[in-house]
């Protein structure tokens, strides 16, 4: 019973993360605002204890900051912070993508096929919402196909902040068909198990990243 009981607490903070993480990536939960835990709780529909925790994670992940009898504070976003998270990204991006797709078992290759069609689909259609759901889900995956948790931990934080940027400025550049189309054929790629293209998809990505954000260093006044 104890440990139903546990097993129930961790996959509410699960939700909890997931929830929050949905939300500050869609700026809901704006930049530099400020909230109290109980208007989280109640935003996500979940009870405070599983929000604390998943608070304490996006905490010690830089989301978040709690300040003392203040609340907890959204963190703010610069184009100078993101070309670091893209500078970090890019190298443990190609360690987890070319680990995938060694030690992907084959029912995970074939989820990795299934998802880029909706990747590739959402691009397409210029669903922002669709693709960035769509493009966590896969990151998370492929962290975990890549038996590196260490990786995959210190990924997933990175992700959460790209996506974050890329919804806010996205429009401003119109780019949404190729970067689903590159995150499709990465996706593609370590379900081959061919590991040279595997590498080269994953520079692409991260190229697409790293320019698509000093552009909008070179076009803000």
């Amino acid at each position: 019973m104890a440990k139903d009981k546990e097993a129930r607490k961790e996959s509410l903070v699960d939700i909890a993360h997931r929830e929050l993480e949905r939300r500050f990536v869609t700026l809901e939960l704006a930049p530099g605002s400020i909230w109290k835990e109980s208007e989280l709780a109640e935003l996500v529909a979940i009870g405070r204890t599983p929000v604390r925790e998943a608070l304490q994670r996006m905490a010690s992940d830089q989301l978040v900051t709690v300040l003392k009898r203040a609340g907890i504070m959204i963190s703010t976003t610069s184009i100078q912070n993101q070309l670091c998270v893209v500078e970090t990204r890019r190298a443990l991006e190609e360690v987890v993508s070319i680990r995938a797709a060694k030690y992907a078992l084959e029912r995970e290759r074939q989820y990795l096929r299934d998802v880029a069609d909706s990747i590739e689909n959402a691009g397409h259609r210029g669903d922002v919402f669709d693709y960035l759901k769509f493009h966590f889900e896969t990151k998370r995956m492929v962290a975990e196909f890549a038996r590196n948790p260490y990786a995959a931990r210190a990924l997933r934080p990175l992700h959460t902040f790209s996506q974050r940027f890329y919804f806010i400025y996205h429009r401003r550049f119109n780019n949404l068909d190729e970067v689903g189309h590159a995150h499709a054929a990465l996706s593609r790629a370590i379900a081959s198990g061919d590991i040279a293209l595997t590498k080269e998809c994953s520079t692409r990505v991260s190229d697409i990243a790293e320019n698509f954000t000093r552009d909008m260093l070179l076009d803000m006044p």
